[in-house]
């Protein structure tokens, strides 16, 4: 059996972008153009906000390598002290709110 003809038209992609490239309405990035004849994209405030956010936490580096560098120091020396009150406040910070987003 033997089956011809043209393939089916409209699935997948493939014949848009070749359509589109065709009748000319394709563009090629970086071109000029004006907004009216082609796409555009409108970011809300918010996602601005987060972009701003992302793009100042990307220049901080990921750890403070002088206080890694003190504080390796300090166990190496063996004059490293844990303040036992603060630890013991951080836990019961910890627990109380752990214990208030539970109930929500």
């Amino acid at each position: 059996m033997k089956i011809g003809g043209k393939k089916p038209g409209g699935v997948g992609t493939d014949n848009y972008v070749k359509k589109a490239g065709e009748s000319g309405n394709a563009r090629k990035s970086g071109g000029s153009g004006n907004a009216a004849s082609g796409d555009s994209v409108d970011i809300s405030p918010k996602a601005r906000e987060f972009q701003r956010a992302k793009s100042l936490l990307d220049t901080v580096p990921d750890m403070r390598v002088e206080k890694v560098v003190k504080l390796k120091n300090e166990v190496d020396q063996g004059s490293y002290e844990v303040d036992a009150d603060k630890v013991a406040e951080k836990m019961i910070e910890r627990a109380v709110r752990d214990a208030m987003h539970s109930k929500k």
